[in-house]
């Protein structure tokens, strides 16, 4: 979805700033609530889902309605908006079992189901003195002079007027070389008529995305920020802007039982007009040669040059079994929800039902291989060690039957990396990205194995390359960043960062404690002891011991560092 500004901003005419709920006075201007003598400071996405709330009271507003409309344009967790609501219940002190203010209905959604009443801003208005943290409930007293709250506004202010956006900053900072040609491949539209045919026009985006990715003369920007524009109007010019490129290819599909259409279109961004054009009708079996074609005209339109591997490997048929693929997209479009325990299960069996159609299919061990390591690395698997040796031995499978496959190196990587054997994973993510430059996710992995190697400004650099090649990226890649600025001392820069991934996703505990860590470092104990507050309302039995197991750096120093901003910050051994 597209980013369309602020949801506070967008309520605006149905609410104003200051309303009650209940006996609760609510100022969405400073992220406040307040009733009598006691007041509870919410963060700024939490306080966003209670205006959506109260802006409908009594409606049931879907977890997805408050995805689209509060974290708009971005990716996120499915946790987040659970989070939200379990941080709103705490700072009404209410209960999900019997609801006073927010109901819960299963497999709906949620219901404010209390009165919402506006209130008139009142002449001078200030911010309450006195704060409880919306996670727990004990009362503080800011004890910060006004002279020096003035200098931090002034000086957050200097800061975001010296931020500028990230894909510029990557460009001007990142040693590594730039690429003039550049494109993103927006999701082809369904055209059948059938909403249950998605995962077939997905799939073809998705394919055209891991052929032209291959290409080493030709940044392709990743999937995750690609279908962002699922489903939306597309503005040539601003769409290019957002994802740093200079061409989009688009299109649409069109399946009917035994046959389909294929429209694909190569934009020059800055002249908003058409280079090429191409329309195919053919017979569902020849999929992979129209896909094959596609890709080759535009690699000659684009007039990017291939080397042989990449000549050979181009428009390589994945499967020559209909049904296998069939399998295989349905299970694909499952594990990409990265939705829950659940979901991941349902992909399994699709790409166990693809390889059983077609045993040579190496890209379905490889995603078979990859939902494992996600039960593992979720906390879904009941033998984790297990989870991660099926995955790593899945990966293997799959390069058995096709050397040149860069997402089997990436989750062999993920695999050793969750087992602590580093070089082993760092030489799996060189894999990766040596067959497939534009891998943001195989550019993250490797960035996390330097950072924790003691070599935190190459990890920098890599994590950056990675945001570019995903501008809408996932919270982790934020939190990857955020952490390689705290290693290096960086803190202004990693608190803004983690700042951002709790925007995405504030139910994030690693976020949380990042942040801490950071504001503890950087002298803002004030900050420090109210992310300390959000982390014992999460988790009231988190340790510093217990994270520091969690972060293998190699270097003790590296650890105690984060450690020591953690108990600077007040929290528990």
């Amino acid at each position: 979805m597209r980013a369309t500004g602020s949801t506070l901003s967008a309520l605006a005419h149905r609410l104003p700033s200051r309303f009650r709920i209940g006996d609760w006075t609510v100022d969405s201007s400073s992220c406040y609530l307040s009733r009598g003598e006691e007041s509870v400071k919410l963060e700024p996405k939490v306080m966003e889902v209670l205006v959506f709330l109260a802006a409908r009271p009594g409606e049931v507003v879907s977890r997805e309605a408050l995805e689209g409309s509060v974290w708009a344009g971005t990716v996120v967790g499915y946790d987040t908006v659970t989070g939200a609501i379990q941080k709103l219940r705490r700072a009404f002190g209410d209960n999900s079992r019997q609801p006073r203010i927010i109901e819960t209905l299963s497999k709906k959604g949620y219901r404010l189901v209390t009165s919402v009443a506006p209130l008139a801003e009142p002449p001078g208005h200030v911010p309450p003195v006195t704060e409880r943290s919306a996670e727990v409930s004990r009362e503080r007293v800011l004890s910060k002079p006004l002279l020096v709250s003035i200098a931090v506004v002034l000086i957050l202010l200097v800061a975001i007027l010296a931020f500028r956006p990230w894909t510029a900053e990557i460009e001007n900072t990142s040693t590594l070389p730039s690429r003039p040609k550049s494109i993103a491949v927006l999701p082809f539209d369904n055209l059948s008529g059938d909403p249950t045919q998605d995962y077939f026009s997905d799939g073809i985006t998705d394919d055209l995305i891991t052929q032209l990715a291959k290409l080493s003369d030709l940044t392709v920007i990743a999937r995750d920020s690609s279908f962002v524009y699922k489903g939306q109007p597309v503005d040539v010019r601003e769409v290019a802007e957002r994802l740093g490129v200079s061409y989009l290819l688009h299109g649409s599909v069109r399946r009917k039982e035994t046959s389909m259409r294929v429209n694909a279109q190569l934009i020059n961004a800055s002249a908003g007009n058409h280079i090429w054009a191409e329309s195919y009708e053919e017979p569902m079996s020849d999929i992979f040669e129209v896909q094959d074609q596609i890709t080759q005209n535009i690699v000659s339109a684009l007039a990017a040059r291939m080397n042989a591997r990449e000549r050979e490997e181009l428009g390589r048929p994945q499967t020559d079994n209909p049904e296998a693929y069939d399998s295989f997209l349905q299970g694909r479009e499952r594990f990409f929800r990265f939705a829950n325990k659940n979901e991941n299960r349902k992909a399994r069996e699709y790409f166990v039902s693809a390889i059983a159609f077609d045993p040579n299919f190496s890209m379905a061990y490889a995603m078979l291989a990859w939902t494992h390591a996600f039960d593992a690395m979720n906390g879904w698997s009941p033998d984790r060690e297990k989870s991660l040796l099926q995955a790593r031995g899945l990966a293997v499978k799959a390069l058995s039957l096709e050397e040149a496959l860069p997402l089997a190196y990436f989750v062999a990587g993920l695999s050793y990396r969750e087992t602590g054997e580093y070089v082993k994973a760092l030489v799996e993510a060189e894999k990766a990205i040596r067959y497939d430059p534009n891998y943001a996710n195989a550019h993250v992995l490797l960035a996390t194995l330097l950072y924790y190697a003691g070599r935190p400004e190459e990890g920098l650099e890599r994590i950056k390359k990675a945001i570019r090649l995903n501008p809408h990226h996932p919270y982790n890649y934020t939190f990857h960043l955020g952490q390689a600025y705290y290693i290096l001392r960086r803190y202004d820069e990693a608190i803004e960062t983690f700042q951002q991934g709790l925007a995405s996703n504030p139910a994030s505990e690693r976020l949380h404690v990042w942040l801490a860590a950071a504001y503890a470092q950087a002298g803002i104990s004030d900050e420090a002891e109210w992310q300390a507050d959000q982390i014992l309302t999460l988790n009231p039995e988190f340790s510093i011991e217990r994270m520091g197991e969690a972060f293998p750096f190699k270097d003790k120093a590296d650890l105690e560092h984060f450690e020591a901003g953690l108990i600077e910050a007040g929290l528990p051994h």
